[in-house]
Protein backbone atom coordinates (compact mmCIF):
# COMPACT_ATOMS: atom_id res chain seq x y z
CA UNK A 1 0.00 0.00 0.00
CA UNK A 2 1.47 3.49 -0.90
CA UNK A 3 2.15 6.44 1.96
CA UNK A 4 -0.52 9.51 1.75
CA UNK A 5 1.29 12.32 1.06
CA UNK A 6 0.25 15.73 2.66
CA UNK A 7 1.19 19.34 0.44
CA UNK A 8 1.42 22.19 2.79
CA UNK A 9 -0.18 24.82 -0.60
CA UNK A 10 -0.27 28.33 -1.89
CA UNK A 11 2.88 29.52 -1.85
CA UNK A 12 2.03 29.70 -4.25
CA UNK A 13 -1.03 28.53 -6.09
CA UNK A 14 0.56 27.32 -9.05
CA UNK A 15 3.40 26.16 -7.83
CA UNK A 16 1.35 23.45 -6.01
CA UNK A 17 -0.55 22.58 -8.99
CA UNK A 18 3.15 21.82 -10.76
CA UNK A 19 4.39 19.66 -7.93
CA UNK A 20 1.20 18.06 -8.40
CA UNK A 21 1.80 17.24 -12.05
CA UNK A 22 5.25 16.91 -11.44
CA UNK A 23 4.31 13.45 -8.64
CA UNK A 24 1.57 12.02 -11.51
CA UNK A 25 4.15 12.13 -13.94
CA UNK A 26 6.84 10.06 -12.31
CA UNK A 27 4.05 7.79 -10.60
CA UNK A 28 4.57 3.73 -11.62
CA UNK A 29 0.84 3.72 -11.28
CA UNK A 30 -0.64 1.57 -14.14
CA UNK A 31 -4.16 2.19 -13.34
CA UNK A 32 -6.10 5.35 -11.85
CA UNK A 33 -6.30 3.35 -8.46
CA UNK A 34 -2.45 3.36 -8.17
CA UNK A 35 -1.75 6.75 -7.98
CA UNK A 36 -0.89 8.22 -4.83
CA UNK A 37 -3.10 10.00 -2.11
CA UNK A 38 -2.04 13.50 -2.20
CA UNK A 39 -3.71 15.69 0.81
CA UNK A 40 -3.52 19.32 0.00
CA UNK A 41 -3.84 22.16 2.22
CA UNK A 42 -3.73 25.20 -0.07
CA UNK A 43 -2.80 28.16 2.26
CA UNK A 44 -2.39 31.29 -0.31
CA UNK A 45 -3.09 33.26 3.10
CA UNK A 46 0.49 32.42 4.52
CA UNK A 47 2.64 35.30 4.80
CA UNK A 48 5.39 35.73 2.00
CA UNK A 49 8.56 34.64 3.11
CA UNK A 50 10.22 36.60 1.64
CA UNK A 51 8.78 40.05 2.90
CA UNK A 52 9.07 38.59 6.67
CA UNK A 53 12.94 37.83 6.40
CA UNK A 54 13.49 41.42 5.04
CA UNK A 55 11.96 42.57 7.99
CA UNK A 56 8.55 43.68 6.37
CA UNK A 57 5.76 40.93 7.04
CA UNK A 58 4.35 38.69 9.07
CA UNK A 59 5.92 35.25 10.18
CA UNK A 60 4.80 32.69 8.27
CA UNK A 61 5.33 29.86 10.66
CA UNK A 62 2.30 30.09 12.78
CA UNK A 63 0.29 29.07 9.39
CA UNK A 64 2.99 26.74 8.07
CA UNK A 65 2.56 25.12 11.07
CA UNK A 66 -0.97 24.63 11.84
CA UNK A 67 -0.88 23.70 8.51
CA UNK A 68 1.37 21.08 8.88
CA UNK A 69 -0.91 20.03 11.58
CA UNK A 70 -3.84 19.91 9.70
CA UNK A 71 -2.62 17.86 7.03
CA UNK A 72 -1.28 15.30 10.17
CA UNK A 73 -4.64 15.15 11.22
CA UNK A 74 -5.82 14.53 8.02
CA UNK A 75 -3.61 10.99 7.85
CA UNK A 76 -0.57 12.43 5.83
CA UNK A 77 2.63 10.03 6.44
CA UNK A 78 4.31 13.26 5.36
CA UNK A 79 4.66 16.60 4.88
CA UNK A 80 5.86 18.65 1.70
CA UNK A 81 6.40 22.17 0.99
CA UNK A 82 6.50 23.40 -2.49
CA UNK A 83 8.14 26.60 -1.69
CA UNK A 84 12.15 27.11 -1.46
CA UNK A 85 12.06 29.73 0.62
CA UNK A 86 9.96 28.41 2.97
CA UNK A 87 12.55 25.87 4.03
CA UNK A 88 14.01 28.79 6.03
CA UNK A 89 11.65 27.63 8.58
CA UNK A 90 11.43 23.96 8.42
CA UNK A 91 13.12 23.19 11.18
CA UNK A 92 10.41 24.99 12.86
CA UNK A 93 7.68 23.65 11.02
CA UNK A 94 8.94 20.00 11.69
CA UNK A 95 8.97 20.58 15.71
CA UNK A 96 5.04 21.38 15.44
CA UNK A 97 4.18 17.28 14.12
CA UNK A 98 5.43 13.65 14.68
CA UNK A 99 5.78 13.08 10.84
CA UNK A 100 8.60 13.54 9.03
CA UNK A 101 8.64 16.82 6.32
CA UNK A 102 10.59 16.62 3.39
CA UNK A 103 13.31 18.87 3.30
CA UNK A 104 13.67 19.70 -0.24
CA UNK A 105 16.89 21.49 -0.30
CA UNK A 106 18.11 18.56 1.43
CA UNK A 107 17.25 16.50 -1.01
CA UNK A 108 18.39 19.38 -3.94
CA UNK A 109 21.79 18.96 -2.04
CA UNK A 110 22.11 15.11 -2.39
CA UNK A 111 20.95 15.30 -5.83
CA UNK A 112 23.74 17.75 -6.76
CA UNK A 113 26.42 16.28 -4.85
CA UNK A 114 26.08 13.12 -6.76
CA UNK A 115 25.85 14.98 -9.74
CA UNK A 116 29.20 17.20 -9.91
CA UNK A 117 31.58 17.92 -7.77
CA UNK A 118 32.42 20.24 -4.74
CA UNK A 119 33.91 23.47 -6.63
CA UNK A 120 31.72 23.39 -9.00
CA UNK A 121 29.91 26.64 -10.43
CA UNK A 122 26.77 26.92 -9.36
CA UNK A 123 24.33 29.99 -10.04
CA UNK A 124 21.57 30.38 -7.82
CA UNK A 125 18.57 31.70 -8.97
CA UNK A 126 15.97 32.98 -6.47
CA UNK A 127 14.31 35.08 -4.02
CA UNK A 128 16.01 37.79 -1.93
CA UNK A 129 14.75 36.42 1.08
CA UNK A 130 16.24 32.97 0.44
CA UNK A 131 19.97 34.84 -0.21
CA UNK A 132 19.13 36.70 3.16
CA UNK A 133 18.42 33.64 5.03
CA UNK A 134 21.03 32.24 3.72
CA UNK A 135 19.35 28.54 3.40
CA UNK A 136 21.33 27.31 -0.17
CA UNK A 137 24.62 27.84 1.31
CA UNK A 138 23.18 25.92 4.15
CA UNK A 139 22.49 22.84 2.45
CA UNK A 140 25.43 23.60 -0.64
CA UNK A 141 28.31 24.22 1.79
CA UNK A 142 31.50 23.64 -0.31
CA UNK A 143 29.60 25.02 -4.13
CA UNK A 144 30.76 28.03 -5.44
CA UNK A 145 27.34 29.65 -5.51
CA UNK A 146 27.05 32.51 -7.63
CA UNK A 147 24.40 35.42 -7.50
CA UNK A 148 23.15 38.14 -9.41
CA UNK A 149 24.40 41.02 -8.50
CA UNK A 150 22.14 43.25 -6.15
CA UNK A 151 21.17 44.95 -9.40
CA UNK A 152 19.89 41.91 -11.29
CA UNK A 153 18.72 41.02 -8.00
CA UNK A 154 16.11 43.08 -7.07
CA UNK A 155 15.38 44.59 -10.43
CA UNK A 156 14.80 41.55 -12.73
CA UNK A 157 14.81 38.42 -10.73
CA UNK A 158 12.07 39.95 -8.22
CA UNK A 159 10.64 41.23 -10.49
CA UNK A 160 10.12 38.52 -12.72
CA UNK A 161 8.68 36.55 -9.43
CA UNK A 162 6.78 39.71 -8.02
CA UNK A 163 6.42 42.62 -10.31
CA UNK A 164 2.89 43.54 -12.02
CA UNK A 165 3.88 41.20 -14.99
CA UNK A 166 5.38 38.62 -12.48
CA UNK A 167 4.57 34.75 -12.43
CA UNK A 168 3.20 35.33 -9.01
CA UNK A 169 0.35 37.80 -10.08
CA UNK A 170 0.39 36.73 -13.77
CA UNK A 171 1.79 33.54 -15.21
CA UNK A 172 3.83 35.34 -17.71
CA UNK A 173 5.39 32.98 -19.20
CA UNK A 174 6.95 34.09 -22.91
CA UNK A 175 8.33 37.94 -21.73
CA UNK A 176 9.54 36.73 -18.83
CA UNK A 177 11.28 33.90 -19.81
CA UNK A 178 13.64 35.74 -21.98
CA UNK A 179 14.63 37.67 -19.38
CA UNK A 180 15.92 35.00 -17.16
CA UNK A 181 17.59 33.29 -20.33
CA UNK A 182 19.90 36.78 -20.44
CA UNK A 183 21.24 36.81 -17.38
CA UNK A 184 21.95 32.81 -17.33
CA UNK A 185 23.52 33.38 -20.41
CA UNK A 186 25.42 36.73 -19.10
CA UNK A 187 26.83 35.16 -16.03
CA UNK A 188 27.51 31.75 -17.83
CA UNK A 189 30.00 33.67 -20.30
CA UNK A 190 31.15 35.51 -17.14
CA UNK A 191 31.91 32.47 -14.85
CA UNK A 192 31.46 28.94 -17.04
CA UNK A 193 28.65 27.37 -15.20
CA UNK A 194 28.48 23.91 -14.60
CA UNK A 195 24.81 24.17 -13.44
CA UNK A 196 21.87 26.61 -12.49
CA UNK A 197 19.60 26.55 -9.48
CA UNK A 198 15.95 27.93 -10.29
CA UNK A 199 15.66 28.00 -6.76
CA UNK A 200 12.12 29.65 -6.30
CA UNK A 201 9.43 27.69 -8.15
CA UNK A 202 8.05 30.10 -9.82
CA UNK A 203 11.55 30.30 -11.61
CA UNK A 204 11.16 26.60 -12.01
CA UNK A 205 7.81 26.85 -14.03
CA UNK A 206 9.59 29.29 -16.80
CA UNK A 207 12.54 27.40 -16.93
CA UNK A 208 10.20 23.87 -17.15
CA UNK A 209 11.42 21.86 -20.44
CA UNK A 210 13.88 24.69 -21.70
CA UNK A 211 16.85 23.17 -23.34
CA UNK A 212 20.04 24.69 -22.69
CA UNK A 213 23.81 23.95 -22.98
CA UNK A 214 24.07 23.95 -18.86
CA UNK A 215 21.89 21.83 -16.63
CA UNK A 216 19.02 23.65 -14.87
CA UNK A 217 17.77 22.01 -12.00
CA UNK A 218 14.67 22.60 -10.54
CA UNK A 219 14.18 21.70 -6.85
CA UNK A 220 10.84 20.76 -7.39
CA UNK A 221 11.86 18.27 -9.78
CA UNK A 222 14.05 16.77 -7.22
CA UNK A 223 11.06 17.01 -4.31
CA UNK A 224 8.73 14.99 -6.52
CA UNK A 225 11.00 12.52 -7.60
CA UNK A 226 11.71 11.67 -3.53
CA UNK A 227 8.21 12.34 -2.63
CA UNK A 228 6.96 9.05 -5.48
CA UNK A 229 10.42 7.08 -4.04
CA UNK A 230 9.02 7.23 -0.39
CA UNK A 231 5.19 6.66 -1.21
CA UNK A 232 5.76 3.83 -2.97
CA UNK A 233 8.50 2.63 -1.11
CA UNK A 234 10.90 2.39 -4.38
CA UNK A 235 14.80 1.92 -3.88
CA UNK A 236 16.50 5.37 -3.87
CA UNK A 237 18.77 4.20 -6.94
CA UNK A 238 15.37 3.36 -9.06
Amino acid sequence: MSGTVGMIGGMGPASTLELMRKIIERSPARIEQEHLRILIDNRPQIPDRTAYIMGNGSSPVPLLQDSARQLERWGADFVTMACNTAHAFVEEVQKSVNIPILNMLAILADYIGRRTDTGSSILLLTTTGAIQAGIFNRYLDGFKLILPDREIQQNVIMDIIYGENGMKLTGNLSGNRERILEIIRQYDEINNLNLIIAGCTELGILLDNISLEKEVINPLDCLADEIVKQAYGLDRNQ
